[in-house]
């Protein structure tokens, strides 16, 4: 009984903001933000081919990566407040048997800023938006993320980066192929936003190209 009491309760809130907000696809012409309280929905479904457990691993390295499609999420910006679909994830590397960073159990955390999550969508990348994807077909799309790590989180202007995904069949094989690139300027030594100096320019996960199989 109280089972069915929630779920008409639940059903009433979400017809209701449904009702109240304009829905707009997040893919679609129209840029993200420009319109206060729209929905800006992920239509077709582009980010669900995503969604799920990756697991990259070769003699000396391991990468796991578990994405999650997160509906609706609330996004407050100090211009125009809206509702946006993302596809959000945590990584756990390990290099030589030794647990470089692991961020999974953020997972679990529930945020009001899409930020404090290590990795989230950011657009659609095409065939030549950089990183470049030779194999990939003309009208190919595949997705850019923001990524990010904890202990690199006070970093004043952070560590630039392109994060992109492509999710491809090979052999029967469900794979992602990720292109991590940095874009910054190359600088060895970055101010921290409360104390000196870090001499890092990079991530506990190396730059590179790495090919996740899909996990049952």
């Amino acid at each position: 009984m109280k089972a069915s009491i929630y779920s008409l309760i639940l059903g009433f809130v979400l017809s209701s903001v449904y009702s109240q907000s304009p829905i707009i696809p997040r893919f679609g012409s129209e840029s993200v933000g420009r319109v206060e309280g729209a929905y800006y929905k992920d239509i077709n479904g582009f980010l669900d081919q995503y969604a799920g457990t990756w697991l990259y691993m070769n003699d000396n390295a391991l990468l796991k990566i578990v994405l999650v499609k997160k509906l609706m999420f609330y996004k407050v910006t100090g211009f125009k407040n809206y509702y946006e679909d993302y596809l959000i994830g945590e990584y756990q590397y390990i290099e030589n048997g030794v647990e470089k960073v692991n961020t999974l159990s953020n997972l679990s955390n529930t945020y009001t800023d899409i930020t404090d999550y290590n990795l989230y969508s950011v657009a659609m990348a095409k065939k030549y938006s950089p990183p470049s994807c030779p194999e990939c077909s003309e009208d190919e799309k595949r997705l850019l993320l923001d990524f990010n790590e904890p202990s690199r989180r006070n970093i004043w202007n952070g560590i630039s980066n392109d994060f992109v995904i492509r999710k491809f069949t090979e052999n029967g094989v469900t794979k992602l192929k990720v292109q991590f690139v940095y874009t910054g300027n190359g600088l060895e030594s970055l101010n921290t936003i409360d104390g000196p100096p870090a001499n890092v320019n990079s991530f506990s996960v190396p730059y590179g190209e790495y090919v996740l199989i899909k996990q049952p």
